[in-house]
């Protein structure tokens, strides 16, 4: 509860104000991280290694001082006058996976790597498998599923985040994933729109979701149920949804849907909704749906399979 209060006042105060940045950087020394403002971006040092972030996104340098290894380690860092740096302050920087070479536009931090793989603790999508990632922020997740699927496959890309959303068909192109179809939409228990906060980062969601004010700007988005979905683009073998506390909302709605279509899942569930994580309503929500889930601790991600075959 500390935390989220700290959050809301730090974006009700605004980055520029020293008492936020000292009362952060008191934080984040916690995790043996210094933070810094110059007033064009924030540093983030941990010995020679650095993270820049933009002013606004103040809001997550908590995180990232909590879990520096896991943005960090992944990229490969430039080296900047005695430093190895890595700089999400600017959208469009381009960022470079060291395990795969793959490069990426960046709207503000990456995706991380762990939590990728995480999706993938009962199911790994095969060859000719049409998939659904939903919340694809900048593409580096349906990089990951495009090459699983190969090219007899298929990969459906949602998200809603207009700049997330222009990067992620720019990454589309620079790594030539003809078999990746992007849809700027966002999936949620019903049709129609929704005030969405739009942060151009990986925290982006529905407002009626979020337990904090927006590090952006709240905008208007279409929305469309899984079901909508199911329809348009068919049943996929797999779908992964990182969509910051609307997975309640959304699996609650297709529960019906479910049980119709066997289908494995794998969901962020590292996000409040109220006073708690939502992984353990998911879990809840996916047994009374006849699907065995389990969420893994390190990343908090939660992973379903149907325990039969749909009908």
């Amino acid at each position: 509860m500390l935390r989220r209060a700290l959050v809301s006042t730090l974006i009700k105060a605004g980055p520029d104000n020293p008492l936020v940045i000292a009362l952060i950087d008191w934080k984040c020394r916690q995790f043996g991280a210094k933070l810094t403002s110059n007033g064009t971006y924030l540093s983030l040092q941990k010995g020679n290694r650095e993270m820049r972030l933009a002013p606004k996104h103040i809001v997550y340098a908590l995180d990232v001082a909590a879990h520096f290894e896991s943005y960090f380690v992944p990229l490969l860092p430039m080296e900047s006058e005695g430093n190895l740096l890595l700089d999400f302050s600017r959208p469009g920087n381009l960022q470079t996976y060291a395990k795969s070479g793959a490069q990426f536009e960046m709207a503000s931090l990456p995706e991380e790597a762990d939590a990728i793989e995480s999706y993938f603790h009962w199911y790994t999508p095969n060859a000719g498998d049409l998939v659904f990632d939903i919340g694809a922020h900048c593409g580096v997740s349906s990089y990951h599923l495009s090459k699983l699927v190969g090219e007899s496959g298929r990969v459906i890309a949602f998200e809603p985040d207009p700049l997330n959303f222009s990067l992620l068909v720019r990454n589309i192109e620079r790594n030539r994933l003809a078999n990746v179809t992007p849809v700027q939409i966002a999936i949620a228990g019903q049709r129609g729109e929704a005030e969405f906060h739009s942060e151009g980062a990986i925290g982006s969601g529905l407002k009626r979701h979020s337990s904090r004010p927006s590090a952006g700007s709240v905008i208007l988005v279409e929305t469309i149920t899984l079901e909508d979905a199911f329809a348009k683009w068919g049943a996929p073998n797999f779908c992964k949804l990182d969509i910051e506390g609307s997975e309640i909302e959304v699996i609650s709605s297709s529960l019906s849907l479910l049980r119709k279509h066997a289908c494995n899942l794998a969901l962020d569930t590292n996000h409040r909704v109220g006073s708690s994580f939502t992984d353990k309503r998911v879990e809840q929500l996916f047994r009374d749906g006849g699907y065995q889930a389990e969420t893994s601790k390190d990343v908090r991600t939660t992973c379903a399979r149907p325990l039969q075959p749909a009908s």
